[in-house]
Formats: structure tokens, sequence, C-alpha cells
């Protein structure tokens, strides 16, 4: 899978205010952070912000400087600032944003923010991002917003980065459940929109977003539009609900951590193209590493004329895109048991190197059981594999697929629309399979990531709050 970042100079100098909760113990307040990226070394880094090794390495608690790795935050203690003493509050950079316009926002300079937040790059910001701006008297009074069909008092607050009770007290709302399609909110503090038309709002999700995760995008737009969008060089696919356009992708498991720009462009009934870019972050996530052992009849499924094949058959369903969403979250566990292997685990195969990751999740449990579908959708493939075995696979809607792998008995056919519940299989070992259990896979865009986010308990992301209406 290709991947690519921003550039090396964007990368390199992702910085962000430190403070508070999540410091390292050593870390001097007041420092940035530089996100650690491949190749690099404690001393290349030194020089470029121009201060020792050993000072890096104190303030950050690294006993060895020779042991760094890819996506650490590395303090860098060494910004002074002769800002005076002010009142300040927190600012969440929203997508459009650039320092210049918080500045005018609220009545300073993008120099003084830039000092205020010890931002060295002040052209290297990226969406979700946090900033310390002035809170005074002084602040422009706000924009107003019209409360739409799907709108929540929280969601708003969200979007426009201000604290829910003191939207509520702007605008004299006692019970936050009782506004109404319609009402004009006071958003204080809120500037007016930096977006191009016919860009209303661009809602990114969550930031940082980990590897093996997905990300969300949530598009506004004062017209009608064809919205189309690019990240980690791969097509960002939108579908249209109550005047929404929404863009998921998954984040590949090797996906290397750092910033990546975000492309969207939309265009309108009359032809005309308006692009927006912002970045986004990835951070790492943390996979176990497995070794297994296959028994001597089945190591032939390594063979790499098989995994072509089945990669062929597979690609070819998890490239699949409708426009119609049949999922809510949260989706339902496929069949009972405990779980044996996790999303992402790194895999060696007898003895061999860690070359493989494991895509899916696996379920053990007696062979017969049960298999039932996640979520609605319909059946896109029911059919032997060689190292899945018998397999199901099944479109939800939006480029979010769910794969059922090792199945002993396959109970639907493709085109069958399914419940969510529904029994599709029955639990196996056919395939690259050491014991019954069920192997269960889903795709987002095309990217295999880890379903469990998406079953209850697992799930308090963005999917939940903006789609909670029925699919």
């Amino acid at each position: 899978m290709a991947r690519r970042g921003i550039g090396a100079a964007l990368i390199v100098v992702a910085l962000i205010l430190v403070g508070g909760a999540g410091q390292p113990s050593h870390a001097q307040s007041g420092g940035t952070v530089h996100i650690v990226q491949r190749s690099e070394t404690l001393s290349a880094i030194a020089r470029r912000y121009g201060v020792t090794v050993d000072a890096i390495a104190h303030a950050n608690g690294i006993p060895d400087p020779r042991h760094i790795y890819v996506g650490q935050r590395l303090v860098i203690p060494t910004l002074t600032t002769d800002e005076p003493l002010t009142t300040t509050k927190p600012y969440i950079f929203q997508a459009g944003d650039t320092l210049a316009s918080i500045a005018r926002r609220y009545h300073t300079t993008w120099q003084r923010l830039a000092r205020l937040n010890r931002i060295l790059a002040p052209g290297v910001i990226y969406t979700g991002q946090v900033i310390q701006v002035p809170s005074s008297e002084t602040e422009d009074a706000g924009l107003t917003y019209v409360v739409r069909p799907d709108d929540t008092l929280l969601r708003i607050a969200l979007r426009y980065g201000v604290d829910p009770w003191h939207l509520m007290a702007a605008n004299r709302v006692g019970n936050p459940a009782l506004i109404y399609p319609g009402q004009a909110l006071l958003i204080p503090g809120a500037g007016p929109s930096v977006l191009p038309v016919p860009f209303l709002s661009v809602d990114v999700r969550p930031l940082p977003v980990k590897q093996g995760e997905v990300i969300y995008i949530a598009v506004r737009t004062t017209e009608p539009v064809t919205l189309t969008g690019r990240l980690f060089e791969q097509e960002v696919r939108f579908a249209e609900e109550n005047g929404i356009y929404y863009g998921l992708l998954g984040v590949h498991v090797f996906t290397e951590p750092g910033l990546y720009a975000l492309e969207l462009s939309a265009t309108n009934g009359q032809g005309q193209e308006t692009g927006l870019s912002t970045a986004v972050v990835v951070a790492a996530g943390r996979f176990y590493h497995e070794r297994i052992d296959l028994p001597a009849g089945r190591a032939n499924l390594l063979d790499p004329a098989a995994i072509a094949r089945d990669r062929e058959r597979l690609d070819a369903a998890r490239a699949i895109f409708t426009t119609r969403r049949h999922w809510t979250i949260p989706f339902e566990r496929p069949c009972p048991g405990s779980i044996s292997a996790y999303f992402g685990s790194r895999r060696a195969y007898n003895g061999g190197p860690y070359t493989s990751y494991h895509s899916g999740i696996d379920f053990r449990v007696p062979g017969g059981t049960p298999v039932r579908a996640a979520a609605a959708g319909t059946v896109v493939l029911a059919e032997p594999l060689m190292l899945w075995g018998n397999a199901v696979v099944i479109d939800h809607g939006w480029g979010v697929l769910t794969g059922y792998a090792h199945l002993g008995k396959i109970e639907v056919e493709v085109g069958q629309h399914v419940e969510p519940g529904e029994v599709i299989a029955a639990v196996g070992n056919t395939g690259l399979s050491t014991g019954a259990h069920l192997h269960w896979e889903m795709w987002v865009g095309g990217i295999s990531v880890n379903g469990l986010q998406w079953l209850e308990g697992h799930s308090p992301w963005p999917a939940s709050e903006w789609l909670a209406v029925g699919g």
C-alpha cells in the first residue's frame, strides 16, 4: 500500500503545545513536541532545533540517546518567550484555519500567537491541534448558527470548539435537548467561517487517528456538490445523508506515524471546482506478536499462488462501495467465545520472520456454532477460498464490509440481504486454520481495520454521534 506524508519538512516539525495531562515526567513545561520520523536520529533532531542531544534526552527521560522510535513525541526544551502574562483559553484548530485567521478572530497577530504557543513553524498546523488564544473582552462576540434537523447542542459545541455550558448560557438554553430546527444560536467566540465556498464545515475525527483505526470526515456545503477526497494516496469516497457528505477510510496498520494531507474537492452543478486541504495526524498503534506453527498437511497453503488467488477474490469484494448505509453503531458480535487473536498482531509462520499481520479478530468457539451477521447488508461473496476456507463477505454500505472465514458451512448466497444477528454460517476449521474458530474481518475503504471498535463497549467515537439515526 502506498503511503505518503505531506513532505519531509512538514512531517518532521509537527509541533504542539505541551502541558498538563500526558506530559512526559521529565518534560520541561513550555516545550514543543517533535514527532520522530523514520531514519531520524536524536543528533539530527538536536541540530535542527539548535539544542544539544543531552538537553533533549534529559527533558524526555531517555537513558540511551540511540534508542528512539518512529512516532515518539520528544519535548524540545529550548523555547522561551517574553510575552506578558495574559489570560488564555484553549482553541482547537479546524479545517481551513490558519494562525492569521485565528489571530484576526481574537484581535491579535499571528506572530504573537506563535510566540505565545512557542510554535517554530507557523505553517505546520493540523486539524485538531490545540493552542492557547487570548481570552478577553476584545474577543469577537461570535456568529449565529441555525440549528439543523440532525443537530444536537453537544454536536454544535464540538464543531465550534466551545464549552457546551457556555453555549447554553449564551443562548439561555435550560435543557440542551430542547433545541429545535431553525433556531438561531449564538456561538460565543467563534468567528466567521474561513472555508472557501461551497464548504460550510469539515469535521474530521478522531484526531489523532491511530494505525488500524478509521478516520471519519463529515462535510457540509452551501449547495449540492460532487465531493471527492484523497488521503494516504488513496481515494476517499463520499455518500450523502441528510444533507451531509460522509467519507470513511481505514488507516493501514503499516502507515507511518506523522502528518498527512487530506485533500478535498467539491464540484457544484455548474462545474465549478473548489479544493480544500488540511493536515491530519496518524499516531502509532499497539499490536501483539505471534508465532504460528502450521500442521504439515497445510503448509502448502502459504504457496504464493494460493495467496494471490485469494487476494484477487477478496480485493474485488472489499473494493465495493455502495451509497446506501445499512449499518448502525454498534455492530453485533458475530459469535460468542473468547478472543484468541487480536487485530494487527504481527505474525511469523513456522519459525519464519514477522512478515505479515493478523488482519482480523479470531473468536475461539466450537465447530458448528452459528455465525451471525454483525450488521445489515448484502452478501457479496459466499464461496470456498484456499486460505480463508469457506468464506462470506457482507457489504454494509459506504465502503464498510465484514468478512467471515474458516466456516464449516455457508448458509447464505450472493445477493441475499441479511439483517443484524441473522445466521449466515457455522464455525469450522477450513483453509489456513489450526483449529475450529471464526476469523472475523472488517474493511473500511478497502483497508482492514480493528473491528472491535465497532462492537458494543468498544465504540466511543464519532460515528455513534454523527449517525445516531437508523440506516
